[in-house]
């Protein structure tokens, strides 16, 4: 599969935007406030067109989440903020009475916990949506530059296509940019495509 139809995308893209809703939902109730994502875009990015521009990449430093999945189709998922909104949205999970030092020393296991919810609700709701099981592992954090991220990307020898999504969101008028990008290769989308025929 070279490319995605007009057809396939914009189905496949309403599919990912109430992924990512689904797993914004989780945000939401990991930190107890209520949350509205905004801006939602969604892209398909072929892996030789892999930049920090195309994925919007506009900070220097992000926390990244990534997990595995297996089944009907394999795929990454892969979940960015920018460095200091990790620290806003851990430091809103740990509670107001947090110091900044207690935020950075439990800052990868509360990204890994809150990583867990954002992504199987996400995976979840795919799973749902065309009916077909996911097996997913543990979501791994690290921290990455800019081109850590896209370099991590192009050398996934398994990837031919990313698909994006943006989100905007407010979080105590604190504006929040994530993105949850999903790497996946030309059978596995053809599958997912495949899917999508039988069910329309």
């Amino acid at each position: 599969m070279k490319t995605l139809s007009e057809r396939h995308f914009d189905a496949l893209s309403e599919i990912i935007k109430n992924a990512t809703s689904r797993a914004v939902q989780g945000l939401s109730e990991m930190i107890g406030e209520s949350i509205q994502p905004s801006v939602l875009k969604v892209e398909s990015i072929k892996i030789e067109n892999v930049t920090p521009e195309t994925l919007l990449l506009k900070d220097k430093k992000f926390g990244v989440l990534t997990q595995t999945f297996t089944g009907l189709v394999s795929a990454e998922l892969v979940l960015l903020f920018a460095q200091e909104n990790v620290l806003q949205i851990v430091q809103k999970m740990l509670g107001a009475e947090a110091d900044i030092e207690t935020v950075q020393e439990c800052e990868c296991e509360a990204m890994c916990e809150l990583g867990n919810i954002m992504m199987n609700a996400y995976l979840s709701s795919i799973a749902d949506t065309l009916h077909m099981p996911i097996d997913s592992a543990v979501p791994c954090y690290t921290t990455k530059t800019q081109d850590d991220v896209t370099q991590y990307i192009k050398n996934d020898t398994k990837t031919d296509f990313v698909l994006a999504s943006h989100v905007e969101l407010a979080i105590e008028q604190n504006r929040i940019e994530g993105k949850l990008l999903l790497l996946i290769n030309s059978d596995s989308l053809a599958h997912i495509t495949n899917k999508i025929d039988s069910l329309a």
